[in-house]
């Protein structure tokens, strides 16, 4: 098992903190996040939104899974990855968009690293854990999001392989519920 180097993180996360400019602080977080999905076994980052590349519906980080059975095993071939490092959590607005392009590239899966959290309560299925909830009943498309305090618990890609997979089954145990 190849555990995360807790400097590295620690130092993507002080620029988050403090950054220089606000470009700088979304780098910082995509680049956090491509450490994390890298660090899993089988995942590889095949492409990123460096400098505007994807102009429309831009993504963050674009993944393909080896199915490596210690890493997301054949949960799916692609996905991609958002990064919202905000200080307040993710709204609707911003949950369906990212939604809205995984279904528009044909994926059925996606990961959003929300510093914290998205808006309202998983349990009653309000605000943007509602449209979670209605992605994956109409279009069967999964979502599931993670919070900085879930990667500062974080010591290796087989955590994090394992926390996603368990996301994923509470999706679909739970009726849409992305706690």
């Amino acid at each position: 098992m190849a555990a995360y180097d807790r400097a590295v993180i620690k130092g993507y996360l002080a620029i988050v903190d403090n950054p220089p400019s606000n470009a700088a602080k979304c780098k910082a977080f995509e680049d956090l996040a491509c450490y994390l999905v890298n660090g899993i076994p089988g995942i590889s980052v095949t492409a990123r939104n460096e400098m505007n590349t994807f102009a429309t519906e831009e993504i963050d980080v674009a993944c393909k899974n080896a199915n490596d059975p210690a890493g997301l095993g054949a949960l799916v071939d692609f996905f991609l990855v958002e990064c919202k490092g905000w200080t307040d959590a993710v709204n609707s607005e911003q949950v369906s968009w990212f939604l809205t392009k995984i279904r528009h590239r044909g994926m059925r899966f996606g990961v959003l690293i929300a510093a914290n959290g998205i808006t309202g309560e998983p349990e009653h299925l309000s605000r943007a854990n509602f449209l979670v909830a209605v992605e994956m009943a109409l279009f069967g498309i999964k979502m599931v999001i993670v919070t900085r305090e879930e990667i500062d618990k974080l010591a290796s890609g087989e955590d994090f392989a394992k926390m996603i997979i368990e996301k994923v089954c509470t999706l679909h145990a739970s009726g849409g519920r992305c706690y």
